[in-house]
């Protein structure tokens, strides 16, 4: 089959394209980029091709791993994803700024306050709650379409903000409330608040805002205060004596009449004691007297068997003479006479047993 000079032709610019995609390929693997953990990237394409992505900034985040990169074609910005440390605090180093939040109180008063900012760059655009609030926030592309490519300016931008918030929410404070941990913390969740509603649409969530340290201008005023502070410090410290010394009066009234009680129990149960003693002793006499009663009169019942038994039956006549018989026989000298000694009945005369 012939191949005509059109077909050649298309046949080799297929050919070019495909080495071209595959050098293309090549080139983008061999200069690619790694993106390290902690981090994650945005791909900006700088060239307008009439294929593949657009110019500009790339809606998605690159997770941490190796990405494709085309040298004067395209590169890969670095955002981190950690959470960043800000401190707006007075220099204490030649050539350092002083970044000091200075807020002018309610009464005139000028307050310098030193204040930690944590934040950190949402890797995607959504909706969050913040204190109660949805707040919708922008990703990396918001990021780089509003402040840039430079982290310097992220963060000079998060210092802007962080100052100027503060200041609005603080200055509603009197001097005398920057003592009052309450009242601070309130007033620093409203500048929290704020700051979130403004930086979230740029990709930048501020995670807190931790005052660290305040001082007033004028020295009188601090040790105005201080003074105040101390006294009410004292006047509570006083009253929490009084306090104390009141519980304690009771605590040994509460003893004493608690001792009292059971001394009182003591006695009580001693007595009762003895008169379950007593009753138990008066029980016990009483059954005894009446165990004697039943064997005083079952002896007295035997014995009168017995009696019966001997003055009826001539076996027991028998038998009393058998038990006298030895009796009889160690009478000597004559002290017994002139009774038959097998006579049972003389015998009973004698003995006055006649009749039982």
């Amino acid at each position: 089959m012939k191949i005509t000079e059109k077909g050649a032709a298309l046949l080799d610019i297929a050919k070019f394209i495909g080495l071209l995609a595959v050098a293309v390929f090549i080139l983008a693997f061999v200069f690619g980029t790694v993106v390290p953990p902690g981090q994650m990237g945005v791909r900006l394409i700088t060239v307008q091709l009439p294929f593949g992505p657009k110019a500009g900034v790339g809606e998605e985040a690159l997770t941490p791993g190796y990405h494709w990169n085309i040298p004067f074609y395209s590169r890969i910005i670095f955002v981190p994803q950690h959470t960043q440390l800000l401190h707006l605090h007075r220099s204490t180093e030649p050539g350092e700024i002083d970044s000091a939040v200075e807020v002018q109180t309610t009464d005139g008063s000028s307050v310098v306050v030193d204040v930690s900012v944590l934040s950190r760059f949402y890797d995607e655009a959504g909706v969050e709650k913040i204190d109660g609030v949805d707040v919708t926030h922008g990703g990396p592309y918001e990021l780089l379409r509003e402040l840039g490519s430079s982290e310097l300016l992220w963060i000079n931008t998060i210092r802007k903000d962080a100052v100027d918030e503060l200041k609005r929410a603080m200055s509603s404070l009197s001097t005398s409330d920057f003592y009052n941990a309450h009242k601070r913390e309130e007033r620093l969740k409203v500048a929290l608040l704020s700051l979130n509603q403004k930086m979230a649409p740029r990709g930048i969530r501020i995670l807190d805002l931790l005052l660290r340290r305040y001082t007033y201008s004028e020295e009188r005023i601090d040790k105005a205060i201080f003074a105040k502070n101390l006294q009410d410090q004292e006047e509570r410290l006083n009253k929490a004596a009084g306090k104390l010394a009141e519980a304690k009066a009771t605590l040994e009234q509460t003893a004493a009449e608690l001792d009292a009680q059971i001394t009182t129990l003591q006695v009580q149960g001693d007595n009762k004691a003895k008169v379950l003693r007593s009753q138990g002793d008066l029980y016990e006499a009483q059954k005894r007297a009446e165990g004697d009663l039943l064997v005083a009169k079952s002896m007295a019942e035997v014995d009168r068997l017995k009696a019966n038994a001997f003055s009826n039956e001539l076996a027991a006549q028998i038998y009393i003479a058998r038990e006298l018989a030895p009796l009889v026989g160690s009478l000597k000298g004559g002290v017994v006479g002139g009774i038959d000694p097998y006579n049972v009945e003389d015998w009973m005369k004698r003995f006055g047993l006649e009749g039982r």
